[in-house]
């Protein structure tokens, strides 16, 4: 998100909107090459080639002024609504996530550790199983991943880490080898910093994804992005929501 995204990948749009959010929202995309992937982890198909594309990723970059009133958020808001308990905070603002299914958690063994890792505080870690409405007829989608989250008071700055994971076999599990629900792979990494001398926020996101079944890649690529920046326009429709006692 610091060294990587800037330098690698391409902006796309600089000035995309996602109502209420009155910030404008980078799009941004690189494709990783097939080279660049470990041998153990690269792509099986017999017409992957080191030149030819392994992931595509997307991310979005967008500022927002750090305040709590219509069309942006604070950044309690933010630390609160996108970095702690990712995945449950997800699940209520993202009409399309149906559960978010917890399998099991570290919270015991992070709090023998004062959630404290390094410079990192209010660490939390946990395997869930995220499940996604997918549009008709197309069948639901579960992606199980471990999703890291933590904040660097010292940096002014979090991050939320989300990994896939193979839930073949993990107690707990509630959507595998469900009926009419098709098993996906997504990752994401997530960073917001207080910026500007905490007059702003800029809340970064990147992306990879497959969600398996008979989606074709090409179709993917064409959805993603769009919901790669509708979730900075529904996050602060959320705020606003909690804000009235709504939600």
């Amino acid at each position: 998100m610091t060294s990587y995204l800037p330098h690698t990948f391409k902006t796309k749009t600089k000035d995309k909107h996602s109502p209420p959010s009155t910030a404008p929202v980078e799009l941004l995309s690189h494709e990783i090459p097939t080279a660049e992937i470990p041998e153990s982890a690269r792509p099986s198909k017999a017409a992957q080639s080191p030149s030819s594309p392994a992931e595509t990723w997307f991310a979005r970059t967008s500022i927002h002024e750090n305040a709590a009133k219509p069309g942006t958020a604070s950044w309690d808001e933010f630390d609160r609504g996108t970095r702690a308990n990712h995945c449950e905070r997800e699940d209520d603002y993202t009409p399309d996530v149906l559960d978010a299914h917890l399998v099991f958690d570290w919270s015991d063994e992070l709090g023998k550790l004062g959630k404290k890792v390094g410079e990192w505080e209010d660490v939390g870690a946990e395997v869930r199983e995220m499940c996604h409405r997918i549009p008709p007829p197309l069948d639901d989608r579960v992606f199980t991943v471990l999703c890291i989250w933590a904040k660097r008071p010292a940096r002014d700055d979090w991050l939320v880490v989300q990994l896939p994971v193979d839930a073949s076999g993990l107690p707990g599990v509630k959507y595998q080898d469900r009926p009419k629900i098709t098993t996906g792979h997504y990752v994401s990494v997530e960073r917001g910093e207080l910026i500007d001398g905490g007059k702003n926020v800029k809340w970064q996101m990147g992306t990879a994804s497959d969600a398996g079944g008979n989606l074709p890649m090409w179709a993917q690529k064409l959805g993603t992005p769009g919901a790669v920046v509708k979730d900075v326009g529904l996050f602060m429709q959320y705020c606003e929501e909690q804000r009235r006692g709504r939600a």
